[in-house]
């Protein structure tokens, strides 16, 4: 079988009062369309109530916080199926979070019954065994509970069945950690390939299905851990999946359930049919005709009935078999099955569209259901997620009546945009890299996801310090044109980028008020709402020799002298002086390593964002290249005159989180399959502060080397105002002035008073 809170409060900044009484002045001086609307003068700043605040936008969306159900509760946009305890309770398989969630019987609390850690490897197994958090999974999809208590897990990445006990203990009941296999036997011989859906009898057996291109298996496994094959090809057919060549075909695994009296149920997505099954595996067809091209939405008697493919199955308290899954359009429905295997369609999906071949749709219309419990009320229980231009953004639970009533159980809805306003008012989507204007003003590089370049809002916005946000070259903003080589400017990347964006491209200022950032090889300047070219570094990083890392520059930072520097991927670190002259500063293009020294004697593993002190020292996040060339993360540090040395962390370590002395450290400065990267800030105190997108925190290292989390809690991404360290959820960009630092995060820029 298969939050923020509401009552955000905006919160205005403690700043100098020059700094909040101006606008942003790089952009007036224009001529024509170019000159900057002037601002309505804000409000006068007060101290924020609490440490961590929202300064603008809306931070709702994806996360794996627990708490209040409606209000605080996150979840990961890939979630995984359900099952009602006979305490009420729902456990539920967060699939993307690698944990199983809990909603209580009461529907206001959601909880962590089991698993923790971060981000599973891309490869590999993400295996332990343990009391609750301690435990980990990797992707678990589906969840089955029996009388006493128990939870019964499908691990499906880490090829296993595992077991919660009512205490919140999980073993290993099946299988082999990270071994695909269909052996039969004991535990310690036995091994499962990809367990995707589960169910239990009144006995303790427990019943996994797989699939692969030959066969879909039904697998048994006995309260002692014994695995035999029930059925070794549940389907007649394959389903036949389109590729560049022709058609590939491939067993899909069956859905799984048992009723009351530990029938097992089959709903089979390759033959169209519901089946069941006898204790030694004796299939009888229940709904449905196993025939080729039988597929349909057809209520009617079980022999007239027709099926599509199948998203979930499960039963209410009076057996009743029902199903969720597209009808012909591909919307989904809700469809009941008799004893007698007559079907009948509750309700059917409304009001949605089709964005990429998918059906979405706002909240509670069904649109976008994904898994399918009954509460004992008789109500079911969904789960949906949002689909925005081309990417998931949240995923909820809903409670829908027979009728097709809905209300919201838990998990906020994201609020992405791109409407100017105040405050929680205003919209972002996915705001990125940060930079202060002399006058007070915050840029905001607003690009939307890095997988979809040709959508996001790809601009930059500013918004002031009372939460007032404006966007550039928009009539009411800042800039009402932005001219010159302006597309470059606001583009998320180029077209060879790929997945080398982060988070959507570095901004600089100077104490002239300029605008830099750059645009693969180029470095571009707006100085008056008119955008230039300052360099072209691409002959300078085109080289035979061979490094994986593209032509790619990476971060920007700009002096009191308005010398700019620009960092590339390919190991070297590049000064325009006043003049426009371009020399090597440090490192060497095409030489990647970890080496201190003087300027082209140094070398960098790809380094990354850059931030700048009142003395001119330039930090640098170093390591970006670290899972292919074994170099660890590190930041550096870079004195005026070119002298390279490492501020913390620890080169022959790999990627990963430790507080304290700095040579011990440990960061994470980035993720190849999101393209978010560590930015950085320093304050007037000498503490710089660093971005850490994978696993959700802000860390400080003090001027001693000293690093600590000031923001944020390990592993916990969404979103909790208050007294530090709060929740927050993958930083991008951060920015520092006087005693504020600023965030930007999903969908939402945040202040944080410093202590």
């Amino acid at each position: 079988m298969g939050h923020i809170r509401s009552n955000e409060r905006l919160r205005r900044v403690s700043l100098l009062v020059a700094l909040v009484a101006t606008t942003v002045t790089a952009c007036g001086g224009g001529s024509g369309g170019s000159v900057e609307t002037p601002a309505p003068p804000p409000s006068p700043p007060a101290v924020p109530a609490t440490a961590l605040s929202v300064l603008a936008g809306d931070p709702n969306g994806d996360g794996n916080q627990d708490g209040a159900a409606l209000s605080e509760a996150r979840f990961n946009v890939d979630m995984g199926g359900m099952a009602v305890t006979t305490s009420g309770d729902v456990v539920i398989a967060d699939t993307g979070n690698h944990r199983i969630r809990k909603l209580s019987a009461t529907q206001d609390q959601i909880s962590t019954l089991a698993g923790g850690g971060g981000p599973a490897p891309e490869v590999g197994v993400n295996f332990a065994d343990g009391n609750g958090p301690d435990a980990r999974f990797r992707r678990p999809m589906a969840v089955a509970v029996d009388g006493a208590g128990n939870t019964y897990v499908a691990d499906t990445g880490n090829n296993l069945v595992r077991k919660i006990s009512a205490a919140g203990k999980v073993t290993t009941l099946a299988g082999k950690p990270g071994v695909c296999g269909n052996q039969d036997g004991p535990t310690g011989i036995a091994t499962l390939c990809n367990p995707s859906s589960i169910a239990v009898d009144k006995a303790g057996n427990v019943f996994v299905a797989q699939g692969n291109s030959a066969a879909n298996a039904i697998r048994k496994i006995t309260a002692a851990g014994e695995v035999s094959t029930l059925v070794s090809k549940a389907s007649l057919y394959a389903t036949a999946r389109p590729g560049p060549w022709g058609p590939t075909y491939y067993y899909d695994p069956v859905l799984l359930g048992t009723d009351s009296t530990g029938t097992l149920y089959a709903a089979d997505p390759n033959d169209h049919v519901i089946r069941k099954y006898t204790a030694d595996g004796q299939a009888t067809l229940v709904s449905g005709n196993a025939t080729q091209s039988n597929e349909g939405d057809s209520d009617g008697t079980a022999s007239a009935a027709q099926f599509r493919t199948f998203r979930a199955m499960a039963f209410d308290a009076a057996d009743r078999l029902h199903v969720l899954g597209p009808d012909n359009t591909g919307y989904p429905t809700i469809r009941r099955i008799a004893s007698d295997g007559a079907v009948t369609t509750l309700f059917r999906a409304k009001s949605c569209t089709t964005q990429t071949g998918l059906a979405v749709g706002a909240p509670g219309t069904l649109c976008t259901a994904a898994q399918l419990a009954v509460k004992a009320s008789g109500e079911f229980l969904v789960t949906e997620y949002g689909y925005h231009d081309g990417s998931y953004r949240y995923a909820q639970l809903r409670s829908y009546t027979p009728q097709g009533t809905s209300t919201m159980v838990a998990g906020r809805p994201s609020a992405e945009g791109s409407e100017d306003g105040q405050g929680s008012s205003a919209r972002f989507d996915r705001p990125g890299a940060l930079a202060f204007n002399p006058s007070g003003s915050l840029y905001v590089r607003d690009n939307g996801n890095m997988w979809t370049r040709d959508k996001g809002n790809n601009t930059i916005r500013t918004v002031q310090a009372d939460g007032l946000v404006r966007t550039l070259g928009k009539p009411g903003g800042h800039c009402t044109a932005v001219t010159g080589m302006a597309s470059e400017f606001l583009a998320l990347s180029g077209p060879t980028s790929g997945y080398l964006r982060y988070n959507g491209g570095p901004l600089a200022t100077d104490s002239a008020g300029n605008l830099y950032t750059v645009h693969e090889t180029l470095v571009l300047k707006m100085r008056n709402c008119e955008v230039t070219l300052l360099a072209d570094l691409t002959s300078l990083l085109t080289t035979s020799t061979y490094i994986f890392m593209g032509n790619n520059a990476s971060g920007i930072a700009a002096d009191s002298k308005g010398n700019v520097y620009v960092s590339t991927l390919k190991g070297a670190i590049f000064k325009i002086d006043t003049n426009g002259a371009l020399t090597l500063f440090a490192g060497t293009v095409a030489t990647i390593g970890h080496v201190d020294g003087q300027g082209a004697a140094a070398q960098f593993a790809a380094p990354g964002y850059m931030t700048i002190d009142a003395a001119d020292n330039l930090y640098v996040v170093d390591g970006l290249s670290a899972v292919n060339v074994k170099v660890g993360p590190t930041i550096r540090k870079i004195t005026p005159a070119g002298m390279v040395s490492t501020l913390a962390g620890n080169p022959n370590t790999a990627a990963g989180y430790a507080d304290g002395p700095a040579a011990t450290a440990q960061f994470t400065v980035g993720s190849t399959s999101s393209g978010e990267t560590a930015s950085l800030a320093v304050d007037s105190k000498g503490n710089v502060y660093v971005t850490d997108p994978v696993n959700s925190v802000i860390r400080k290292i003090a001027p001693d080397g000293q690093v600590s989390t000031l923001v944020g809690q390990l592993w916990k991404n969404g979103f909790a105002a208050g007294d530090l360290p709060g929740i927050i959820n993958r930083p991008a960009g951060i920015a520092v002035r006087n005693s504020m630092m600023y965030i930007s995060m999903p969908n939402a820029v945040v202040q944080v008073q410093l202590p």
